[in-house]
Parts: C-alpha cells; sequence; structure tokens
C-alpha cells in the first residue's frame, strides 16, 4: 500500500468535518457548554479519526486524557480502571501523590469485589486413637461492598485539574452492553449537572443513538453526525498529498475516482492507492483501477447480502433498481426497519426524495446478480442551505436563557385548579409527593426547585436517580453514606453514628451458617480416618435492614430537632419493578410514621400505573398507597404561559426581537419548554448581530432544528414496535390528531399501542385524540412515509388477547435532549 495517501489514523491531509447543516463537527479548542459529545455516523466515516483529533488536542493543551473502547466481554468500569490506573505514575509527577491519592481510591474501589469470607469453631473430645470433633462455620463478609461509581472516578478526576479540561474517551460504543449504555448516559447527565471540567467524548454507529435511547430513556449527547464528505473535500485529499509528493495526475482520473468514492474517504483511498503508478493518476488508469477494486470486492458484496434479512434483501434490490419503496409488497413497517438497518450498516445512504446504494461497485453488482437493469445513481446534492451568521457578542444561549438547571426566567407551573405545582409554592399533602409529565415537561426542575427550598431552609435533602444498572437501595445508601458528615453537624455524633450502622445493615448479606460433625480414628501426627458430615444450620438467616427500617432511623432523627427531611427520586422510568415495589413499601412507612421525612419523585405521565402495579407486588392488584401521594403533573403550557420564558429573557439581555419571531418559535415548541429552549438556542445562533431574532430567522432555526433532531426521530422510530409506527403514521398525517375510537372493543387495541409513545413523548393525549408531541417528528414522518412507504392502516391490529406484539421488550426513547 502506498504512503503517499497515508492511513485512515494518520491521512497525508485531513479535511475539517461538517454535518449535513455545514456546521463543524470536529472538537475545537473551545469545548462546547454540553459536556457530552457523541460522533455518529456509518462504518468508514471518520468516528475514530474524531476521538484521535480529541487525544491531539488534548495532548497539544496539556489537558488530561483518557481513552477506553467499549467491548462486549467486560464491563467498562474495568476498562476505565486499566487505562486511568495506567495512567496513574504520569498523573502522580503532573499533580503530586498527595492529590492522586483520592483518585488511585476510587479507581481501586470502582471494580473492588467482596472477599467470601467464613468464620468457624470446632470443638474435639477424646485424645487416644479416637476423637469426636463438632464444628460450625458461618459467613463472616459482613456487607455488600457497594463500590464507587464512574460518577466518582470522573469527579476526583475534575478536582484534580479545576483549570483544565479532563477528557474521558469511549470508542466503538456500539459493542458495549445496555448496561454500560445506561452508564454512559447517566455519566453524561452526571458531568452536565455536576459542572466540573470533565468532558465525556464518545463515537458509535448510525444506531448507537437509538440504543442509548433503549437503555436510559434520556439523550444527555450532544450528537455530531459525520456527513459523506463532498466532491470539492475528496478532491483535495487526492490532490495536497500528490502536489506535496510531486505526483502528476490527470484532473479526469481524479474526478473518476472521487465520483466512485461516493463521499468515503476510506473507499477513496483504497481507490487512489490501487490507481497510482509510476505515470501518477491519469484517466485510464483511474478507470482500470475502479473495476479492480469493484472486483476484488464481489466476494464482500456476496458476504454483506448473505448477511442480509429477506426484508433488508428487498429494500437493497428495490433501492438498486431505483423502484420506490413504496411499491416493494409487504409489511410496511418491517421494510422500513429493515431500511434504517440497512443506512446503519452503511449499505444504503438517506437523500431528499429515495435511498440511494452508498458503494456504486455493490450497486452495479446487486444489479448485475439480481439481473435487473442498473439505473444512474443520482447525485448528491448538498444536504442543506443554511448558513450560520455570525451572532451578536454575548448572545449564547447560556448568558440569555440560563442553564437548564438554573434558567435566568422561570415560569411558574399551575394545576387544573390554579394551585401552584412547585413545593417552594405549595406545601406538599402527603408525605409522598409525584411529579409527572411528558419528557422535557421540567420534571426534574421541579426537584432542583424543591432541592433549592431545602438548601435555603437549611434542611437536609438526599437526592437520587433511578436506574437500570443498580438497585435504588444502593443509591440511596451510597447518597446518605457521603452525606454523613451533613447529618453529623444538623444532628449530631450519635444520630450520624447510628445511621451509619442501619446504612450496614441495609445493605447486609444473607449469612448462610452451616454446621458439621466428624469422627477421627487413628493415631493424632501418623495416621487418622476421618468421617465427617457438614450441612446448612436450621438456625434463621439474617436478612439485614430494609428501606423502611431506613425511614424509621430518618424519621425519628428528624422529629427529635422538628427539622424535614427529603429523599427525592429522580427519573422513575429507569427503574425495575422490585425498585418501584420498595418504593410504594416506603411511602406507606413514611404514611404510618408521620414524621417529617418527605419522599419526592419524578417520572413520565404513566410511571402512576407502574406505581399501582408494584404496590400490589406479586398479585400487581393495586392498593390504595398510591391514592395517597400528592400528585402534581406537569401539563404541557399554552402559548401564553410559554411565551414569557423567551419573551422575557430576550429582553432582560436587550437581544433585538420582533414578537412575530417570538410567536413563531413558541408555536414550534407546542408546548414544551425544553424544547423551546433548544428552538431558541439554535435561534441565538443564527442571529444578526444588528437585526437580532427576526421572523427568517426563527423559521430558519425550527428548520435548523428539526434537521439536526433527524438522528433522533430516527432513533424514537426505530425503537417502536409494528404497532406503534401504524400509530405514529396515522398521527403524521393531520394536525388535529387521531380521534379515538369510541369506548368499544376497537379502541382498546390503539390505547395499548399509544402507552409507550405517549410515555415517551412522542404523542400526546386529549380526552378525544392522539396527537404528535413534536411538530419536527411530524414533518420528519411525512417526508419519510410519503417517499417510502405505502399509506398505513386505520388502526393497529392486536395480535394476542388484544395486545400488541412487541418487537423487543420495553425500548423506550425520549426526543428531548
Amino acid at each position: 500500500m502506498s504512503q503517499v495517501f497515508g492511513t485512515p489514523r494518520l491521512p497525508a491531509h485531513a479535511v475539517a468535518r461538517t454535518d449535513r447543516l455545514g456546521r463543524a463537527v470536529t472538537l475545537a479548542p473551545v469545548l462546547p457548554e454540553r459536556r457530552a459529545i457523541l460522533f455518529t455516523g456509518p462504518p468508514g466515516a471518520g468516528k475514530t479519526r474524531e476521538l484521535d483529533h480529541a487525544a491531539e488536542l488534548a495532548e497539544r493543551h496539556g489537558w488530561t486524557a483518557i481513552r477506553v473502547e467499549a467491548s462486549a466481554r467486560e464491563p467498562l468500569e474495568h476498562r476505565f480502571t486499566r487505562a486511568i490506573g495506567a495512567d496513574l505514575g504520569k498523573l502522580r509527577r503532573e499533580f503530586g501523590g498527595f492529590r492522586v491519592r483520592k483518585l488511585r481510591r476510587a479507581v481501586r474501589d470502582l471494580t473492588q469485589r467482596q472477599r467470601k469470607v467464613q468464620h468457624g469453631a470446632e470443638v474435639r473430645i477424646g485424645g487416644g486413637p479416637v476423637q469426636f470433633v463438632t464444628k460450625k462455620q458461618w459467613d463472616a463478609t459482613p456487607l455488600d461492598n457497594l463500590g464507587t461509581t464512574l460518577h466518582d472516578v470522573a469527579d476526583r478526576l475534575g478536582e484534580l485539574s479545576p483549570d483544565r479540561p479532563v477528557l474521558l474517551m469511549v470508542d466503538n460504543v456500539d459493542a458495549a452492553s445496555p448496561y454500560d449504555l445506561a452508564g454512559l448516559s447517566e455519566l453524561a447527565e452526571h458531568l452536565q449537572n455536576s459542572g466540573r471540567p470533565v468532558w465525556l467524548v464518545a463515537a458509535g454507529g448510525t444506531m448507537t443513538t437509538s440504543r442509548l435511547l433503549a437503555a436510559s430513556q434520556r439523550m444527555p449527547f450532544e450528537l455530531r453526525e459525520l456527513a459523506p464528505l463532498s466532491d470539492p473535500e475528496l478532491t483535495s485529499l487526492l490532490t495536497v498529498p500528490l502536489d506535496r509528493a510531486g505526483i502528476p495526475y490527470e484532473q479526469a482520473g481524479v474526478s473518476s475516482l472521487v465520483r466512485s468514492a461516493n463521499g468515503d474517504p476510506g473507499r477513496l483511498r483504497t481507490l487512489a492507492d490501487t490507481a497510482l503508478s509510476p505515470d501518477g493518476i491519469t484517466a485510464g488508469g483511474a478507470a482500470a483501477a475502479i473495476e479492480r477494486v469493484h472486483s476484488r470486492s464481489a466476494v464482500l458484496y456476496q458476504a454483506r447480502w448473505d448477511k442480509s434479512t429477506n426484508p433488508q434483501k428487498a429494500v437493497l434490490a428495490a433501492v438498486a433498481a431505483g423502484v420506490p419503496l413504496a411499491d416493494i409488497p409487504g409489511q410496511w413497517q418491517q421494510l422500513d426497519e429493515a431500511r434504517q438497518e440497512l443506512v446503519a450498516r452503511g449499505l444504503i445512504r438517506e437523500t431528499t426524495d429515495q435511498p440511494t446504494v452508498t458503494d456504486p461497485g455493490m450497486h452495479s453488482w446487486l444489479n448485475k446478480t439480481l439481473a435487473q437493469p442498473a439505473p444512474q445513481i443520482p447525485s448528491l446534492a448538498s444536504t442543506s442551505s443554511l448558513e450560520a451568521s455570525a451572532a451578536g457578542p454575548g448572545w449564547t444561549a447560556g448568558r440569555v436563557l440560563g442553564t437548564t438547571r438554573a434558567p435566568s426566567y422561570t415560569v411558574d407551573r399551575k394545576d387544573g385548579e390554579g394551585r401552584a405545582i412547585s413545593l417552594d409554592q405549595r406545601v406538599p399533602g402527603g408525605t409522598t409527593v409525584l411529579f409527572t409529565g411528558e419528557p422535557g415537561m421540567g420534571k426534574s426542575r421541579e426537584l432542583d426547585r424543591a432541592q433549592g427550598l431545602a438548601a435555603r431552609e437549611g434542611w437536609i435533602a438526599v437526592r437520587v436517580e433511578a436506574s437500570s444498572r443498580e438497585p435504588l437501595e444502593n443509591r440511596l445508601i451510597r447518597a446518605i453514606s457521603q452525606d454523613l458528615d451533613t447529618v453529623r453537624e444538623h444532628f449530631g455524633a450519635g444520630a450520624a453514628r447510628t445511621l451509619k450502622k442501619d446504612l450496614d445493615q441495609l445493605a447486609g448479606r444473607t449469612r448462610r451458617p452451616q454446621a458439621g460433625n466428624e469422627v477421627r480414628v487413628g493415631v493424632p501426627g501418623a495416621f487418622q480416618v476421618v468421617a465427617k458430615e457438614q450441612h446448612e444450620s436450621e438456625e434463621p438467616d439474617e436478612v439485614g435492614s430494609t428501606l423502611n427500617e431506613l425511614a424509621d432511623r430518618l424519621g425519628a432523627i428528624s422529629a427529635a430537632k422538628g427539622e424535614p427531611l427529603l429523599l427525592m427520586v429522580d427519573n422513575l422510568d429507569n427503574a425495575s419493578d422490585r425498585d418501584l415495589v420498595a418504593l410504594t413499601e416506603l411511602s406507606a412507612r413514611l404514611e404510618q410514621n408521620r414524621q417529617p421525612v418527605f419522599l419526592i419523585a419524578a417520572g413520565s405521565n404513566q410511571t402512576t400505573s407502574r406505581l399501582l402495579e408494584a404496590s400490589g407486588g406479586q398479585a400487581g392488584i393495586e392498593t390504595d398507597v398510591v391514592t395517597r401521594f400528592d400528585l402534581r403533573k406537569l401539563e404541557p403550557f399554552t402559548d401564553a404561559e410559554l411565551r414569557p420564558a423567551l419573551a422575557e429573557p430576550l429582553r432582560q439581555a436587550a437581544v433585538p426581537h420582533t414578537p412575530e419571531a417570538v410567536d413563531h418559535l413558541v408555536q414550534a415548541a407546542n408546548g414544551n419548554p425544553a424544547r423551546l429552549r433548544a428552538l431558541a438556542t439554535t435561534a441565538l445562533d443564527l442571529a444578526d448581530p444588528t437585526t437580532g431574532l427576526t421572523t427568517p430567522v426563527a423559521h430558519q432555526a425550527t428548520t435548523r432544528h428539526n434537521e439536526s433532531s433527524r438522528p433522533l426521530y430516527e432513533a424514537a422510530w426505530h425503537n417502536c414496535t409494528p404497532a406503534e409506527k401504524s400509530l405514529l403514521a396515522q398521527a403524521a398525517q393531520t394536525t388535529t390528531g387521531i380521534p379515538l375510537p369510541p369506548a368499544t372493543t376497537s379502541r382498546w387495541p390503539v390505547e395499548s399501542a399509544a402507552t409507550r409513545p405517549l410515555t415517551q413523548g412522542l404523542l400526546r393525549a386529549t380526552p378525544t385524540h392522539l396527537t404528535l408531541a413534536d411538530p419536527g417528528l411530524r414533518t420528519y414522518l411525512q417526508t419519510r412515509l410519503t417517499h417510502a412507504t405505502p399509506q398505513p392502516t386505520n388502526h393497529p391490529t392486536p395480535t394476542t388477547n388484544g395486545r400488541p406484539t412487541p418487537k423487543t421488550p420495553d425500548r423506550s426513547t425520549h426526543l428531548t435532549r
């Protein structure tokens, strides 16, 4: 292989990568406000090269960079442990051993496993040739070692260099398990909220977004999608190295290679290496090289075809022949899923009208193999003509709108009766408060306000986030243990000591005592025959404490001082059924105790149903525990309620704006404050320093935001079952929504199919209709369904017992970033 053009990891000439909107993708020296960045794209798009660039950037500026690669063979924590452990010597030389000791301890604890220890005792009777021995042994491991998490390691790294960034880089995220994906999402959320100078930079394929959403139900990453290179960019990858090496070339030959590469720099490098000869690159040599590469790749094309499912083969054949996907017989939901999987594999590429085969060689092979006429591959036009104008000085979203957790203007929420929803404005009506609502409605913000109230009043507030990675008890134990100093300050050393003992018992393992008997015959020290028996003891196991006993202890120490204590649990959608059972039991105990300990939780609209089921335990028949919750549902804003959330920050920051522009963005947000913030952020990036936020800028911002959200829309669509896709397809055809059938058997399949889309914020329900919650999703679906799928049927049809059969269990997605 020639070294004229370099290697994929070390190209002789590189171009600054952009996305489909022309925005820079490559990480710049000024790191983004979002603490987690995810590079996505099909195979060969250059995602690993972007991580290489980030590592080079860190080295040039003296930043700390830790890089690992996700694996299906071992947890991500293990790989981070080894990577950080290998760098401890360097960190010790840079920051000193004393400052690195906390990091070293955190790395050690990250994968520490408690060894099983047993103690025993025995009694021997007799000193002659015959001895009788009775003994007992028991499990002496006092408690499980809950260890630490990646959060703690990231915090220790941030403490080492508070003035310099730290990059945690993860490549090949596609290989990670759902457990690791959930951990990455939680780490990204933690880094954003902690404010420490630690950034998570990851890279994965096109389907990584879907898998992250399914694993964690959130998308805390800033998505940077690597678009195919344009013809001028590909041309420079060839001509610049050739000019440097003094190698002649014919422009016709270069153009031929660029067209055949079709936006793929890796394919271009293969073609150019094949075409390079002592005479340089000629038109004839380029044509011969293209033919040779296609011929050599035939075995790979065959393997890709053999690996494809029947629906994928149908889509591939149709795309290669130029046949509209709507004309393919079969269930359109399966064909649509196959289309998305082919895009993820890099075999086809989405265009405005009809997908195209990415590799012209495979395009020709398909038509030749399938004996179909080979139509011309449509030329790839620029995907966007949107150009951002320079924003005015200081017109950043952070300065104008504030942060997500601390907005510059707060809109006070009201319920249907006009009562305040926030706890700092209305005291709880019971010992358990549950905030529910669509994604992006501000549930976590309500917990922030409650936490702020506790801080102002000097109360203790313990906050955790439910997770699919570990039980809720573990997170509460760790959170309270880390706050024992505060408990000591508030309630005294005795209360803290007793609480620590309760925490140890809560994590206590079930001991398994054993007993046994022995008979020894022979001369001690010479020869003995031993007969023995060992069995589990009939004594009851010690099973430790539960959250209920912990609630009793917290209630006792709070009541003694007359000071409230808040236990807050966010993101209940990620909680397991076991965690929800524990939560309902804890709520019942708090109500029974009537002490100043309050449970404050937040989840989606369907959380209430899950808690009702959990309250019945194994039977699943709900009790009345949840009915005694103080339920506070965050409904979508009206345009009038949401308008001040944008107009007031613009006025306070002296940003010129027109009422029509604000109205357009508010209407595009459709009552969702998180979506309004995203739209306003894009608009401020586009706004002219002189004219500010105008109506054309607002329209342009909406178009750009919808286009940049396309990976999220695709991920949400991919994670839907066929019945859910049918429902979303119907909702996309109208702005008024799908009228719900009468309360007969025809209504139940619709409600069943709508359950998860409602939870995930894809659909919004009224008493009579179902509508799409995001207008941008409607635009995306209308474009996708018009060009690629036949019109959907009226309503999803149940398969068994009136319930649709899911494609995969409990795949969840949220569109709000």
